[in-house]
């Protein structure tokens, strides 16, 4: 479905050298908002945690584990380096291009990444694994999804603010601080007032009764 979407309506998730603000727009229209165009990864999501659930004493040999890490590490290199071209500044923008990335590139992201989770999960983690399972992480994984939300407008909105040209600075416009210290901002504020709080409404309602108390109810309604 991305490839198709991607192809026949000319959209590009890889921003390069010429790409139109009406063609981001329309990506994000199209693409980036849209749950279904994301069911893949989703589906994958949803398979890595049944196998987190149900084989957790599962042993791998070094073997399975060599090859595993290099499946991943080779996943990593296409999904991340395997688009680097489109970001020449002689590069002319090609459907198919942008159709391969939007539907493939976060495929295998998601494997090497997977397969990290997998590994620590079992106990057999590498040395990146170890270092992913820091605790400090602990606070991405809670405003994560906040992030995902508030990272565009943060970015459209700095993009819209821009009133004259600017000499290009690599590190500078990447490594933006002042952008990425309002992104944290606006994450760890939507997380505190409407996720967590969501979420502890979502488990109160959901709350399984315990045994006993279901055992009670049996007997009264016996009696």
């Amino acid at each position: 479905m991305r490839y198709y979407v991607t192809y026949t309506k000319r959209l590009s998730n890889y921003v390069h050298f010429g790409t139109s603000i009406e063609q981001l727009f329309s990506t994000a229209d199209n693409m980036y908002i849209l749950p279904a165009h994301r069911a893949t990864v989703y589906i994958m999501g949803i398979l890595l945690g049944y196998l987190l659930q149900n084989c957790k004493t599962i042993r791998l040999t070094s073997p399975q584990i060599h090859l595993g890490n290099a499946i991943a590490l080779l996943s990593f290199c296409i999904s991340f380096f395997g688009p680097s071209f489109m970001g020449s500044m002689d590069y002319i923008y090609n459907p198919r291009d942008a159709a391969w990335y939007a539907a493939f590139a976060p495929i295998f992201w998601c494997i090497s990444f997977a397969w990290i989770i997998f590994t620590s999960h079992i106990g057999q983690s590498t040395l990146l694994g170890q270092l992913f399972s820091m605790r400090l992480f602990l606070i991405t994984t809670r405003i994560s999804y906040a992030i995902y939300l508030v990272q565009f407008p943060v970015f459209f909105y700095n993009i819209g603010i821009t009133r004259a040209p600017e000499t290009y600075s690599f590190l500078y416009k990447n490594i933006d601080l002042n952008e990425f210290f309002w992104i944290l901002v606006y994450s760890v504020v939507l997380t505190l007032l409407f996720e967590m709080p969501f979420h502890t409404i979502r488990n109160i309602m959901l709350k399984r009764k315990p045994k006993e108390i279901k055992h009670v109810e049996i007997k009264q309604k016996q009696q």
